[in-house]
């Protein structure tokens, strides 16, 4: 194989690599911007119960509490009737243990844009206290609009949303924020080298392409004639 056509192949090579880079880096750069945050579409969910629970937050290892590797989830809820509302991050455990025999629903998906899939559990009639009263959340608010920040970190999580005086059927909207600083420098590092790699890419294939100076200047000489027929 010429040089040329190895200066070609990797450089057509190159381009592929680098447009895909460059493709990931654009959406990744779009969806978390320079600071690593995105924000999930606005969600409604409804429970004929006394709360809305997602305690499906299994995280495992010692993630760090601040600093570009830490994360922070931001959830932010109102109720749809104006009512006053409560939101509030603690142990599954202790959540479990609050809402004992309560009736309420589980959030068991997120259906994108906008819904919610619920599974209900049936309680025994008992009557949560209020949640606000409670001392053991991790990050809790309650007003017509409600919103917490938590930096997560190892253990088993749950989300709970109620209505603030701690009766039932639960109506909300709400929206989930998600922030790793970390993002935000990955997507522009992927974003400028698959840039520079689509340069060289092109830089190669164009050498690969073009011929020698020697070749695109040459004059062809002619040679020496066919010898002289002898006379007849």
């Amino acid at each position: 194989m010429t040089k040329r056509a190895l200066k070609i192949g990797f450089g057509i090579g190159f381009l592929v690599v680098g447009l895909f880079t460059t493709i990931g880096g654009v959406a990744l750069t779009s969806l978390v911007g320079a600071d690593g945050r995105f924000e999930l579409p606005e969600t409604t969910a409804r429970s004929r119960g006394y709360a809305l629970v997602f305690d499906a937050i299994y995280i495992r290892g010692n993630l760090p509490a601040s600093g570009s590797l830490s994360a922070t989830l931001g959830i932010e809820v109102r109720g749809q009737d104006g009512d006053d509302v409560f939101v509030g991050v603690a142990s599954a455990s202790r959540v479990s243990r609050y809402l004992a025999g309560v009736g309420h629903d589980r959030v068991v998906r997120i259906d994108w844009p906008g819904g919610a899939g619920t599974e209900a559990v049936l309680g025994d009639g008992s009557v949560p206290e209020p949640p606000g009263e409670q001392t053991w959340w991790e990050s809790s608010d309650e007003g017509d609009t409600a919103s917490v920040s938590w930096t997560v970190r190892d253990g088993d999580w749950a989300v709970v949303v109620m209505n603030a005086d701690g009766s039932r059927d639960v109506d909300v909207a709400g929206t989930v924020e998600v922030e790793l600083p970390i993002l935000g420098p990955i997507a522009i590092g992927m974003l400028i080298t698959g840039l520079v790699i689509v340069l060289i890419g092109v830089l190669m294939t164009i050498s690969g392409a073009k011929a020698p100076r020697a070749e695109r200047g040459a004059v062809p000489i002619a040679g020496p004639g066919p010898p002289p027929r002898p006379d007849a």
